[in-house]
C-alpha cells in the first residue's frame, strides 16, 4: 500500500487507488490538486464530447489512472489532461463504432435542480449538438472551461483563427436556434 493513506485510498470515491511503486508522493499530490481543481471542467468537457456521462467518466477515470503510472507529470498540465481526455473519448466511440457498427449515442440531459433551468439546460444541450463537432467543442471549451482561444487552439492543433472561426460561426448558429419562432 501507498505511504500516505488519504492518497492510497483515492480521491472522493476511491476509484483511484496508488499502489506501491507507482509514483512519487510530490506527483500524487500534484494531480489530486490539479483533479479537486479541474474535475468540473473536465467532466463538462467529456461529457460535450462523449455525449453521455458514463462515457465521460470512463475517459476521465482511464485519463487519471494512466497519469498515477508516470514519474512525472508535463509542464503545461492542464492543456495535456485536456487533450488527454478528448482522445480518450475518440478512442472510446472509434471502439464503440466498431463493436456495435454505428457511431456512439446522444446526449444525456443536464443534471439541475429547477424545473427551468432543467428544461433550459436540455434545450442547450440539443441545440450544442446541432453544431458541427467543432463548433461545440470550441464553445464548452471557451465558455464552460475557460479556455482561451490559444489554449484550445493547441489542444486542438489548429491555427487560432481557426479556433476563433468555429467559436463565432457556432455561437451565431446558437443564437439562430436559439431564438424565438415567430408563427
Amino acid at each position: 500500500m501507498h505511504k500516505n493513506p488519504a492518497l492510497a485510498r483515492g480521491w472522493g470515491d476511491g476509484s483511484l487507488n496508488l499502489h506501491s511503486g507507482e509514483m512519487s508522493a510530490i506527483v500524487a499530490e500534484q494531480l489530486r490538486a490539479f483533479y479537486v481543481e479541474n474535475r468540473q471542467s473536465l467532466y463538462t468537457y467529456a461529457v460535450s464530447l462523449a455525449g453521455r456521462r458514463e462515457a465521460a467518466e470512463d475517459a476521465m477515470h482511464q485519463v487519471f489512472q494512466r497519469l498515477l503510472s508516470r514519474d512525472r507529470l508535463p509542464e503545461e498540465l492542464r492543456p495535456y489532461v485536456f487533450r488527454c481526455v478528448r482522445n480518450a473519448v475518440l478512442d472510446q466511440r472509434r471502439r464503440a463504432a466498431i463493436r456495435q457498427g454505428q457511431a456512439a449515442g446522444g446526449p444525456e440531459p443536464a443534471d439541475t435542480r429547477t424545473p427551468d433551468a432543467i428544461l433550459q439546460a436540455r434545450e442547450l444541450d440539443a441545440k450544442l449538438w446541432q453544431l458541427s463537432p467543432n463548433e461545440r467543442e470550441a464553445i464548452v471549451l471557451k465558455i464552460y472551461d475557460g479556455f482561451t482561444f490559444q489554449e484550445i487552439a493547441d489542444l486542438r492543433g489548429q491555427p487560432l483563427p481557426t479556433v476563433a472561426s468555429w467559436y463565432r460561426r457556432g455561437l451565431d448558429k446558437l443564437r439562430e436556434l436559439m431564438a424565438p419562432t415567430h408563427e
